[in-house]
């Protein structure tokens, strides 16, 4: 009898556990079913959201276009204008320059002397004199002690060194390793050499060597304060920045520009050296 008792109270218990994990299976189920509902809710936010991000993008990639397309519009809008405020006055002044000249070389030389004031005329000779050897080639030794640096002319224009003249050979250049030359020939770099780093030298050291009081354009006086600010960088030897390769350019150094700055260097033509967070081109030609 106590057996049977114990099978059926054993049988009532397993029972009992049945319900209860029956009961707890649809709360299982109900929870389960809830998850999925909002896991398929979530998914469906996440789309829209990356859908959103990639709009965005989009437009932020679509208005970074346009913005650099308006910056490069207004940087060429900028070097016209310079390009063309510089040639107008260059053309005033040789315009006035051949008008005195030719109130000096006219028949009526005598009369036009008597109406001319003396400061006038004086002007007048000073700018002749001066022009007269602009074209000329000349040492910086002779430039520094010469008359020159204590007038202003009247239609200043950078001279031509004889110390600042090189040209690169074909085998110089056939020296230089192809993976540093590239697609680049001879002209490119003679090119470079003539057009922008010489006339960087040139326009320097004859505005550095001027006195102070011949100096009255705002440009060229803040030229010539950084330049004597600059000399001391390295004593004794001529050099230019990058900044100012930038300024003759009117733009920032290019990989190409740079490039052909490191084939000079390789040449010998130039010798860079850091000073702070100043980068010096040295005219280093002088030294072969």
């Amino acid at each position: 009898m106590e057996e049977i008792t114990f099978l059926i109270n054993e049988k009532i218990s397993m029972i009992e556990e049945f319900i209860a994990l029956s009961l707890r299976r649809e709360k299982v189920q109900y929870v389960a079913s809830t998850l999925i509902k909002e896991a398929k809710e979530l998914n469906l936010v996440m789309d829209k959201l990356q859908k959103a991000v990639k709009e965005d993008l989009e437009k932020v990639n679509e208005n970074h276009g346009l913005l650099i397309k308006r910056m490069q519009l207004q940087q060429d809008a900028i070097i016209k204008y310079v390009l063309a405020e510089r040639r107008r006055k260059m053309q005033e002044a040789e315009l006035r320059d051949k008008e005195m000249l030719a109130a000096v070389t006219a028949s009526n030389v005598p009369r036009t002397v008597e109406k001319m004031s003396a400061n006038v005329l004086e002007k007048c000779m000073s700018g002749l004199k001066l022009h007269s050897n602009v074209f000329t080639p000349i040492t910086l030794k002779n430039y520094k002690n010469s008359p020159m640096v204590k007038h202003r002319p009247i239609n200043p224009i950078p001279f031509k060194f004889l110390d600042f003249e090189y040209r690169i050979t074909v085998e110089q250049f056939e020296s230089i390793p192809k993976y540093m030359r590239g697609r680049e020939c001879i002209d490119d770099l003679r090119n470079f050499l003539d057009t922008v780093v010489v006339p960087c030298f040139n326009k320097k050291y004859q505005l550095i060597h001027r006195q102070r009081s011949t100096v009255r354009n705002t440009h060229d006086l803040e030229l010539w304060k950084v330049y004597n600010q600059q000399a001391s960088y390295v004593p004794g030897r001529n050099f230019i920045t990058a900044g100012d390769i930038s300024q003759q350019m009117h733009k920032m150094l290019d990989k190409k520009q740079q490039n052909r700055i490191v084939m000079l260097r390789h040449l010998g033509v130039l010798q860079e050296q850091r000073v702070g967070q100043t980068v010096c081109y040295i005219w280093n030609a002088d030294a072969h």
